[in-house]
């Protein structure tokens, strides 16, 4: 099966429907640094590069806690100490006494000011604003820390629709949560294009619910699926300028 263009995929969309983390922001090297902050509370007899180690294995996610939350199996909480425990006994350590509120009193200060904003995303959000395109978010996080990262980023109300798992208690890959953001945008499935680096969450699941799709490859990892693929955002930017003519300020 052919790869569509991403021309193709963008011709006649009404609506862009965003991934938030590890698409436009840097949640992967935020939540290393806090994570590292964190482990560091809880074991401070262990070594600094053990610390971040531990915040990577603990992003990783080998056990998967966090699409069960997102799936609305297990809640936040929940998962926050899945993950924990599994670090926990990766390393051979002991969970200690109050060790949740002590990993969140490191953690949230330093995930809020490691916020970084992938330099592309101005310049789509520019193009999409100019051209008149609504620019939703949707993301597997909670309402909670998705309004920390806007807030630390000054994005709160850049986004005319932001979509949670809190908004229905689950989250991608669930076609509903896709089509409670169309909804939400005043746009049908098949007008509005979802961009994103997780292929089954932001790619395929996009598409089983009749969304427009483009897989956003920031790594290069490439992929067999017959999808659209940008290696940043910078590249939809480029192409929905082309799409609409030239940028205002040439006119």
């Amino acid at each position: 099966m052919n790869r569509p263009t991403l021309a193709a995929v963008l011709d006649g969309v009404h609506a862009v429907l965003l991934d938030v983390d590890d698409t436009i922001v840097d949640t992967q090297e935020a939540m290393v640094v806090a994570g590292t902050d964190a482990a560091a509370a809880l074991w401070p007899h262990r070594t600094g590069v053990d610390h971040r180690a531990m915040a990577q294995r603990y992003y990783d996610d080998p056990e998967r806690w966090f699409p069960r939350y997102a799936s609305g199996d297990v809640p936040f909480d929940t998962m926050r100490s899945g993950r924990l425990a599994e670090v926990a006994s990766a390393f051979g350590l002991e969970v200690p006494d109050g060790a949740h509120r002590s990993f969140e009193d490191a953690y949230a200060p330093a995930f809020r000011s490691a916020q970084r904003l992938f330099p592309d995303v101005p310049g789509l959000l520019s193009v999409a604003e100019a051209e008149g395109l609504p620019v939703a978010l949707l993301t597997n996080s909670a309402h909670v820390p998705t309004r920390i990262k806007l807030e630390a980023l000054d994005l709160v109300g850049r986004f005319d629709v932001v979509v949670t798992t809190d908004t229905l208690g689950f989250g991608k890959p669930d076609p509903r949560v896709y089509l409670e953001a169309c909804r939400l945008l005043g746009s049908t499935p098949d007008r509005v294009v979802c961009i994103g680096d997780n292929m089954e969450w932001d790619v395929l699941g996009a598409q089983a619910a009749g969304l427009r799709a483009v897989w956003l490859d920031r790594g290069g990892r490439g992929t067999s699926e017959p999808v659209a693929t940008v290696g940043g955002l910078d590249e939809v930017a480029a192409a929905l300028d082309r799409r609409f003519g030239p940028p205002l300020r040439d006119r």
